[in-house]
């Protein structure tokens, strides 16, 4: 008696399981696709084919397509579907790989986790002929040091685009890091748009976003892309290794002197101007500061050679003691109200040869650079021998990093009204 209880019980647990199994839904189902004939040539008409599908559990997806020798075409690849309350959807194009798949008959499949679900005709005709090919993705270097000191601070790219398409150029890192690559057209740098380009060559200014303020990516070892997809979404991609080192941005500073002010200028009251002998010389002290994380690049004169012990006259600037304005290069400079000529003319470099380090460039030239965290002294004169169409007239210093900026806080510091009395 009791063994055929059991028996009825077990019976009983069993069936409900055993209905459930049998009601089960399919894990896909309601897969179409719309239309069965497409002709890829962007000219609007049948450019696209619509698949659709709906799942009822947690799945992994496969849609592919085989032509009439079996090969297959992968367009989606075990991606992981969850239910949801609107039908999955994907627009193909008739790409696969980047490249437009040859005009004729396909099998399209529909696979849930690894088992087919569901399959049809598809046919191609009439699809675009030609393709996006890049030519000629040159660099002018393969290593950048964006730290705006002047020497291999960006890298100039070169780009051939066969047909109208869109040209995107970016550099990608680790843990996902993108960075889009402005154009370049003449001086200006055009960000990218997303716009298709015509045939033609392209030029791009990668310096790392160091010159809209950014800090630029750590050191290490990137990927430099050039990608172009026209309006059917074939696509061409080209790709080039770079080394980015010694990048960082740089900043500088003038540091309070003892007296409370930025710079201290020799003999000098501040109220409410300081009258001088036409011919008087006027001297400065100013102590100047590495604030950043990265060397900073001056150039002379230095105080400890005869260019930067001799003063400047009012008919004279850095050109006639033999030093150019470089890009990137931190100097002092002196300035006077009713200048007319170039701008801060008298420069002194930043500190003496013995607190700089020295560096060759690659042209074998003596580069001179200021450690972060360092500071030193920087003195200069100058002798206001000219008389001025506006007397008084303002005199004061500046921090500039050449050809880059002179920042707020390092801008007409200190200044001082002078007024010239003939003797």
């Amino acid at each position: 008696m009791f063994k055929r209880m059991a028996g009825a019980l077990a019976l009983a647990l069993a069936l409900p399981m055993f209905g459930a199994a049998c009601g089960a839904k399919a894990p896909l189902s309601e897969v179409k696709l719309s239309p069965g004939s497409i002709s890829p040539n962007a000219d609007g008409v049948d450019d696209v084919a619509r698949f659709s599908y709906r799942v009822s559990q947690p799945v992994n997806i496969s849609i592919y397509l085989t032509d009439a020798a079996g090969k297959r075409y992968d367009l989606r690849a075990n991606e992981a579907r969850t239910p949801s309350p609107q039908p999955y959807e994907f627009l193909f194009s008739g790409v696969s790989g980047g490249k437009l798949l040859p005009d004729g008959d396909y099998i399209w499949h529909v696979q849930a986790n690894t088992a087919e679900t569901a399959s049809g005709k598809l046919q191609i005709k009439d699809g675009q002929k030609t393709f996006p090919k890049i030519q000629d993705f040159t660099t002018d270097t393969t290593v950048i040091t964006p730290n705006r000191d002047g020497i291999n601070d960006r890298m100039a790219i070169n780009v051939y685009l066969t047909q109208k398409a869109r040209l995107d150029v970016y550099v990608m890192g680790a843990n996902g890091f993108r960075y889009d690559v402005p154009r370049k057209e003449g001086d200006l740098l055009i960000q990218p748009t997303g716009d298709e380009l015509a045939a033609g060559r392209y030029n791009y200014d990668y310096d790392g976003g160091i010159d809209l303020g950014a800090d630029p990516p750590p050191d290490g070892a990137y990927t430099l892309v050039a990608e172009a997809q026209d309006r059917i979404g074939q696509r061409d991609l080209l790709t080039k290794s770079i080394t980015i080192k010694e990048g960082g941005r740089p900043a500088a500073e003038i540091v309070i002197q003892p007296n409370g002010s930025g710079v201290e200028w020799s003999g000098i009251k501040f109220q409410p101007f300081q009258t001088l002998p036409l011919g008087g010389a006027v001297y400065f002290t100013m102590t100047v500061r590495n604030s950043g994380l990265v060397p900073i690049r001056t150039a002379g004169p230095f105080m400890d050679t005869p260019q930067g012990n001799e003063c400047y006259t009012m008919d004279q600037n850095r050109y006639t003691k033999g030093f150019i304005e470089e890009p990137g290069v931190w100097r002092v400079g002196v300035d006077w109200e009713t200048n007319t000529g170039t701008d801060h003319p008298w420069r002194w470099g930043l500190g003496s040869l013995a607190d700089l380090d020295q560096v060759k460039s690659p042209n074998g030239d003596t580069l001179y650079y200021l450690a972060p965290g360092k500071q030193v002294l920087v003195r200069g004169c100058v002798i206001l021998n000219k008389m001025q169409p506006r007397n008084p007239f303002t005199v004061w210093a500046s921090l500039i990093q050449e050809q880059v900026e002179i920042a707020a806080i390092n801008n007409r510091v200190t200044p001082f009204s002078a007024q010239l009395i003939k003797p």
